[in-house]
């Protein structure tokens, strides 16, 4: 099995709901939330080399709570599983506030490492 350096260590990004974002009941809308979490992923194992394709397919989503307007959320990765085929790379999001269990969603993305594809040609 490959090793990673752990150079993915704890990535973070952080983003403010703005009225643009939300619905009429000033929560966050699901698919900006989505679009958010998928873009972090890419970029989180963009510049590594051995990832086919920064194409993430998802594969477990938890939403937990709601997020509004103004708040603060902030997004980190955090690698799950790592074999000769794949990486599973969980995103976690949570408001910035001083609370206990402020995580509103997680989602798993997989992505295949270029091996495995090379196997398959």
């Amino acid at each position: 099995m490959k090793n990673f350096e752990n150079i993915i260590a704890i990535p973070k990004k952080s983003f403010t709901v703005t009225s643009k974002d939300i619905n009429n009941n000033n929560a966050l809308l699901s698919n900006i939330l989505y679009n958010e979490m998928e873009g972090f992923s890419k970029n989180t194992v963009l510049s590594k080399s051995d990832i086919a394709s920064p194409n993430p397919r998802l594969y477990k989503l938890q939403i937990l709570k709601n997020a509004y307007l103004n708040d603060t959320l902030l997004l980190k990765s955090q690698i799950k599983k790592l074999n000769e085929s794949e990486l599973h790379l969980l995103v976690s999001v949570e408001v910035e506030k001083n609370v206990k269990d402020n995580i509103i969603c997680k989602a798993v993305f997989k992505f295949p490492l270029k091996n495995e594809i090379a196997k398959a040609s």
